[in-house]
């Protein structure tokens, strides 16, 4: 069966967008999802985790062979983040059991738009606060860099945004002095390996989609690969300003 060419359209822009800049890519999804395609707002997390897998692994491709991942960051992102995401599946199951479908729905769509708005003042704090230059290599906490993937991966399992949105702002903040397209390409990576985590907490639950993400990694697979070459030549992107725009946009609008 053809997919619907507005989901490819969704999955091609998201995709691209991700591979850039590393920023917006579920939290740009699941409101395109919510907002524009009317899929329930749990439907949306299961759906959006899963397609997220294949995309983010070939970013992280990508991102290794062209020299963008520092595997140390990666590594200690993950140990936080995996004990992140199996606890942000706990705390999604105990929901499920405890409150009412419709409620359900309604408190996982707020909890993304919240997640959304939390992601846009990290990007923006960023920028007001970061005081290191792009060429100040010093190592980063191994304790902070362990909390940033904690937090990180609860926050994808329990509404699928912070991947990209929540993790680069945060290892700008307060994680090691690296180069910008290097940070992108290990969020990537750390992302590639958290999220299958969640996504088969999801699919477990029965929240998934399939012709939904079909149709989604028809556009994000191309998207995501021409987005992660182009994150190899580029400095930076004005890019990033017009994702926080539409995320704030969007976060306002699913509370």
């Amino acid at each position: 069966m053809i997919p619907d060419p507005r989901v490819v359209i969704a999955g091609l822009v998201v995709g691209l967008v991700a591979g850039v800049s590393g920023v917006g890519g579920s939290a740009l999804l699941a409101p395109i999802l919510i907002l524009v395609l009317g899929v329930q707002p749990v439907v949306a997390v299961g759906t959006d985790l899963v397609y997220s897998v294949p995309t983010k692994l070939l970013a992280a491709i990508v991102h290794w062979r062209q020299g963008t991942v520092d595997g140390k960051l990666v590594g200690q992102l993950t140990m936080g983040g995996v004990v992140g995401a199996v606890a942000g599946l706990i705390a999604f199951g105990a929901l499920r059991a405890h409150v009412d479908p419709k409620t359900l729905q309604h408190v996982t769509r707020h909890a993304i738009g919240i997640a959304i708005l939390i992601a846009c003042a990290a990007i923006l704090a960023q920028r007001f606060f970061r005081i290191r230059k792009e060429n100040d290599q010093r190592p980063g906490s191994l304790g902070a860099n362990i909390a940033i993937g904690l937090v990180v991966g609860f926050l994808v399992a329990l509404t699928s945004i912070g991947s990209g949105s929540i993790t680069l702002p945060l290892l700008l903040l307060f994680g090691p002095g690296i180069v910008l397209r290097r940070l992108v390409g290990s969020e990537i990576a750390f992302a590639a390996a958290i999220v299958p985590i969640a996504a088969f907490g999801h699919a477990r639950f029965g929240d998934v989609d399939w012709r939904l993400t079909a149709g989604l990694l028809c556009g994000s697979l191309p998207g995501v690969y021409i987005g992660s070459r182009l994150a190899g030549k580029l400095h930076d992107l004005a890019l990033r300003w017009v994702v926080v725009a539409i995320l704030a946009f969007a976060g306002a609008r699913l509370l």
